[in-house]
């Protein structure tokens, strides 16, 4: 088995965002069990809301428009060109390496797949849900226990091909997780999203996603991202299928490595599908090899359940 690993220290302090999420004002009992609540939402402007529930199970993507008019030809100066792992989980490559390097970035659905730096540098990888929103792992937006989010310059870099960033870049200007991950570091809440100061997503086009009370185990599913061990910025998918299902969990074989946290867990589903069709998300990649089986044996990461899913609904409709 090989294992690549990438580690730096990260500073972990809350950051300012320039709009709030208004909240309605609540009883003593009502914070309190807000604040027992992991899925509450939790963002860098200090807002904190339980999201409404989605009356829906499944909303399928977007292709966009696919143009890449006024976009940058070339790398923005500054980058440091390495990729930082951070967060609880290493990402792990299981035997021989599956990973296949991803050069049509222009083709949906990897346009809508996105390379995320922090302070230029290579940080983690997400995936378009509207055209302002990224969808993530939630060690990628904070450091997980601490209760405050990582600070510096988040940037996203839709579709990119190494030092070819045919859709441009754009800033985050406010950062979400959950209070299960924000507030406890609990790895079965690891998920988060990034809303961006631009509508990228327009052009780039983005996932749908779905969830399911069932099994998902035996489904196949895809991951694609920008691992640290391969060239900066270049996109590298895998193959293979959904191994165990758990409640908040989902595992498979998949090959991922540091800097690949935050990737869609994706199926092509047909038309007509249940619940959503086309390029489908049914979990964010978040974790490799650690602790016992299954976690000891596949990489891992956060399964879109019911909550999961109305937050990122919620921050797909936040202003």
């Amino acid at each position: 088995m090989k294992r690549f690993r990438f580690a730096a220290a990260a500073t972990a302090v809350t950051i300012c965002a320039a709009l709030a999420i208004t909240t309605s004002p609540a009883s003593a009992k009502d914070k309190d069990k807000k604040n027992d609540d992991p899925h509450m939402v939790i963002a860098s402007d200090g807002s904190s809301y339980s999201a409404p529930e989605a009356n829906v199970s499944g909303v399928n993507g977007a292709a966009g428009t696919g143009a890449v008019s006024g976009a940058e030809s070339a790398a923005p100066a500054g980058e440091s060109g390495t990729t930082v792992e951070h967060g609880n989980g290493q990402e792990t490559v299981i035997g021989t390496d599956g990973r296949v390097r991803i050069t049509g970035t222009t083709t949906f659905p990897y346009r809508a797949v996105v390379h995320i730096t922090r302070d230029g540098n290579g940080w983690c990888s997400g995936w378009m849900i509207n055209a302002n929103t990224v969808a993530t792992a939630g060690h990628c937006v904070a450091p997980g226990g601490t209760g405050a989010f990582y600070t510096g310059t988040f940037r996203v870099f839709p579709g990119r091909n190494g030092a070819s960033t045919p859709y441009g870049s754009c800033t985050a200007r406010r950062l979400y997780s959950v209070n299960g991950w924000v507030g406890s570091g609990d790895e079965t809440y690891d998920y988060g999203a990034l809303k961006l100061n631009c509508t990228i997503g327009n052009s780039t086009g983005w996932f749908g996603f779905w969830w399911q009370s069932g099994t998902l185990t035996g489904l196949s599913a895809t991951t694609s991202g920008y691992p640290g061990d391969k060239p900066f910025g270049t996109m590298w998918r895998s193959i293979d299928q959904i191994r165990v299902t758990h409640d908040r969990q989902l595992f498979y074989l998949n090959d991922t490595i540091g800097g690949q946290s935050g990737s869609p867990v994706y199926q092509n589903r047909a038309a007509g599908s249940s619940f959503c069709s086309g390029q489908c998300v049914m979990g964010i990649h978040a974790y490799g090899l650690h602790g016992g089986a299954p976690h000891s044996t596949n990489n891992h990461g956060t399964r879109i359940t019911q909550a999961v899913f109305n937050n990122l609904m919620s921050w797909r409709s936040a202003a």
